[in-house]
């Protein structure tokens, strides 16, 4: 009966890892198909003829090089302001004895349910206001610190003992020492999934790149992909999956570097909570 389960459970985790690759396997196909060849019905399963030269077309059509140079920057300095202010904040609410905290708190994650388009004109006002439109900094500070971060961060602390930041007061260890040597390295696997998650989430960003930034030098990518389909009648699809793929490479990449830690990650909170 067991062994029936266990092939049971193999065929369904197959099964489901065949149903989130297919998209994938998709993307890539579809982006080496001639536009006539993907606009087809019934559909093709494998190209009729490769066509690589999509890949080489819309790099210099997208000015690939300068457009993910932004995303890159725009991505990783704002994934990494996330992680410093959502995991010191989180220590602070987690462990501190702070006058209303739990209200802090309550407040905080109440913002969450208030929708981002209704935040657009506030946001840009201010920024305008600050003389940071129309750069990649209207695109890192405003948004260096989350809310579901601070709050991701703070629930994973909890689990941490107290008797174990008083001991290390004990033995003469400052608050900034206690904070780097002894709660980072134990929240390490939850620091690794929120860099996953912000990550992702800045990359993929578009409505705020579209709002603030006028300069085609200062266009992300999601910006710049979707400047291109919206600017001619036929679009071109084979060159828009093509740089759809070659913007996924740099999240796979990412994921299955740190995949070991995100999954301790998320295993270990879904066990403390």
């Amino acid at each position: 009966m067991d062994k029936r389960k266990n092939t049971g459970l193999q065929v369904l985790l197959w099964t489901m890892c065949v149903i989130f690759l297919l998209p994938l396997y998709w993307l890539f196909v579809s982006s080496v198909k001639s536009d006539s060849e993907i606009t087809r019905f019934p559909p093709t399963f494998w190209p009729e003829e490769f066509v690589w030269s999509n890949f080489a077309d819309i790099w210099s059509r997208l000015n690939f090089g300068q457009t993910f140079s932004n995303s890159i920057f725009v991505s990783l300095s704002t994934t990494v302001l996330i992680v410093i202010f959502s995991t010191m904040a989180g220590y602070a609410l987690s462990k501190k004895k702070i006058i209303g905290k739990n209200m802090i708190l309550v407040v905080l994650v109440a913002t969450m349910t208030v929708p981002p388009t209704a935040l657009l004109l506030p946001l840009y006002f201010i920024i305008t206001t600050l003389g940071m439109y129309d750069t990649l900094t209207s695109l890192i500070i405003p948004f260096g610190v989350t809310v579901f971060g601070v709050f991701f961060m703070k629930q994973y602390m909890d689990d941490i003992p107290d008797e174990l930041i008083e001991a290390a007061r004990i033995d003469g260890c400052g608050e900034f020492r206690i904070f780097l040597q002894v709660i980072v390295p134990l929240v390490k696997p939850a620091v690794t999934t929120l860099v996953i998650i912000e990550f992702v989430n800045n990359w993929n960003s578009f409505t705020m790149p579209l709002v603030l930034l006028q300069s085609e030098s200062n266009y992300t990518l999601p910006l710049q992909l979707g400047i291109i389909a919206s600017e001619s009648v036929a679009i071109p699809w084979s060159q828009i999956l093509a740089a759809n793929l070659l913007t996924v490479v740099p999240v796979i990449v990412l994921f299955l570097v740190l995949q070991r830690q995100f999954i301790k990650g998320i295993m270990e909170g879904a066990v403390k909570g």
